[in-house]
């Protein structure tokens, strides 16, 4: 397991055109494991993934206009991506993704209990998707969210501010 950085060391900052890249490689980092089980090479697991983060873009950009999307800085380099949308009735947690080298230190769970926090604040829910089969379905439902339904690939979760 990765050691935790000071919290003072985590910081968000916008994301810029010049980000793309980044963008791509943390996607690349936090799928593709399922895609090499079944035995693909690299290059069309690479292929694949990119055209899956351009048809991500346009969605979160056409579903998710008002989101704040941002780069996860730890001692200032880039170290993964937060997007959230804060709405009306809700928080929304459209994506969070560290690359591998940052996952496991505790950098996840302090950006949720913020969002937590903040939620918490407002007195809305904080709502998020997550694919089902993700390693962090364990990780929010550590941090109290449950799951409010399903689909074949996906499951929503919230977690409520105790009353």
């Amino acid at each position: 397991m990765n050691e935790m950085p000071g919290r003072d060391s985590i910081s968000l900052r916008s994301v810029t055109d010049a980000d793309e890249e980044f963008l791509l490689e943390v996607y690349q980092s936090s799928r593709g494991d399922d895609l090499r089980e079944l035995g693909w090479d690299e290059d069309r697991i690479n292929e694949f993934l990119s055209m899956q983060h351009e048809a991500q873009q346009v969605f979160y950009q056409t579903d998710y206009q008002q989101a704040l999307d941002e780069i996860i800085l730890i001692e200032g380099g880039p170290a993964g991506r937060l997007i959230v949308e804060r709405r009306e009735h809700e928080i929304r947690c459209v994506d969070i993704a560290l690359l591998p080298g940052h996952r496991g230190a505790g950098v996840g769970t302090f950006l949720i209990q913020r969002l937590q926090e903040e939620a918490r604040q407002a007195n809305k829910p904080l709502r998020l998707q997550i694919i089902r089969f993700s390693r962090a379905v364990n990780l929010f439902e550590r941090l109290g969210f449950v799951r409010t339904s399903e689909t074949g690939t996906h499951f929503q979760m919230e977690w409520r501010p105790p009353k």
